[in-house]
């Protein structure tokens, strides 16, 4: 991180009403950017240079003992682990040694407060930074930290559900569009988001499924009539630790995949999958091989059409004239199919442990098809 003169002598005028000591601050290259003695700016100071190679503070006894020093104590100045910049206050090294320890904290206080306010004078550019590094962040960082959570302001330990939403169609990231959003997300100081062209990643402080399930009709609603774009929403489990976000991100994800390419949902929650939640973890497993098994013998074409078929017989609960009807053929053709469906994988639809056998295969076929 770089400190700019501006923000260096806010530092040092801050720092030195409470000591009561000339501060200056030393930039990488060992010239002093900011000094609370307007005369030493800009002129070379060794001691900060052989502070920012040794990495150790150094006390100077006697002015001039380094080209360009007063006596004092100049100390390094870190952030995120590494130097920055060095910070000197000026007079005896005895009298000023018990300021040490308040003007390093002090600094750096100051130092993380100006970032966070550099970040955050662009909340978006703040909110897309905590998302990527607590859901995408392969390092898996840990909010935990106190670090992380006083640099980037965001408490993970308040309960939040994961929403990962995925528009339908292609569109520009629009400024109006995330202002939108802006007003409808509840708890703006903790419910945090991030707009991509695809999609919106939302870390939710509503918690309460039939809560979070108005909030995202509201702003798919809004979405809808105001840009005139589809969202769909997939929502993972409350999570209040970094390892469980990333997990319900993971829920979310699959959630979203279910309600967009099989249940055609605008909203699922991740607790309220059934057959998903056992074969999503296995679609590039053995669940291919299942399918290949009891689907081999069929032609493309024929999966499409007893796809069709399965699904109505499944939706009118095995009633061969409403099924009949919704496909609009004759009740003579169903049973056709129906038979035929048997003949050729060898599993009958009319019996309850075939159909739960070809459901699931189908159901198989539908997934892989919408994934290729």
């Amino acid at each position: 991180m770089k400190i700019s003169s501006k923000l260096a002598q806010n530092i040092v005028q801050s720092i030195k009403e409470i000591i009561h000591h000339e501060i200056n601050f030393m930039n990488m290259e060992g010239v002093i950017i900011a000094s609370t003695d307007p005369v030493r700016i800009g002129q070379q100071h060794e001691g900060a240079l052989k502070v920012l190679k040794t990495k150790r503070s150094l006390s100077v006894k006697n002015d001039d003992e380094f080209k360009g020093t007063k006596k004092g104590i100049n100390l390094p100045l870190y952030f995120e682990e590494e130097i920055i910049a060095v910070v000197g206050i000026t007079g005896n090294p005895e009298d000023v040694s018990k300021y040490v320890h308040i003007l390093t904290k002090m600094t750096e206080i100051l130092i993380k407060e100006a970032y966070l306010q550099e970040v955050s004078f662009n909340t978006k550019e703040n909110q897309r930074i905590i998302i990527e590094n607590l859901l995408y962040n392969t390092q898996s960082t840990d909010f935990e930290n106190n670090s992380y959570r006083d640099i980037y302001k965001y408490d993970v330990t308040i309960p939040r559900r994961v929403v990962q939403g995925m528009f339908l169609t292609d569109h520009a990231v629009d400024t109006a569009l995330y202002k939108y959003l802006q007003k409808m997300v509840p708890d703006p100081s903790q419910t945090i988001f991030a707009l991509n062209r695809n999609t919106l990643t939302i870390l939710s402080t509503l918690t309460k499924p039939a809560l979070l399930r108005l909030n995202l009709a509201a702003i798919q609603e809004l979405v809808k009539n105001s840009f005139g774009l589809d969202l769909v929403f997939g929502v993972g489990s409350v999570c209040t630790t970094s390892a469980a976000s990333r997990k319900s991100f993971s829920e979310a994800q699959k959630s979203l995949m279910w309600a967009k390419n099989l249940l055609k949902v605008p909203i699922q929650f991740y607790e309220d999958l059934d057959l998903g939640i056992l074969l999503l973890p296995e679609l590039s497993g053995s669940a291919p091989l299942f399918e290949s098994k009891i689907l081999g013998r069929l032609s493309e074409k024929e999966k499409g059409d007893f796809m069709v078929l399965l699904k109505s017989y499944e939706k009118h609960n095995g009633s061969i004239t409403r099924c009949a009807n919704e496909l609009f053929i004759h009740k003579n053709t169903l049973q056709y199919r129906l038979n035929s469906l048997h003949e050729k994988t060898g599993f009958n639809p009319r019996e309850l442990h075939d159909y739960t056998i070809l459901k699931l295969a189908f159901l198989i076929y539908e997934i892989g098809l919408r994934n290729r």
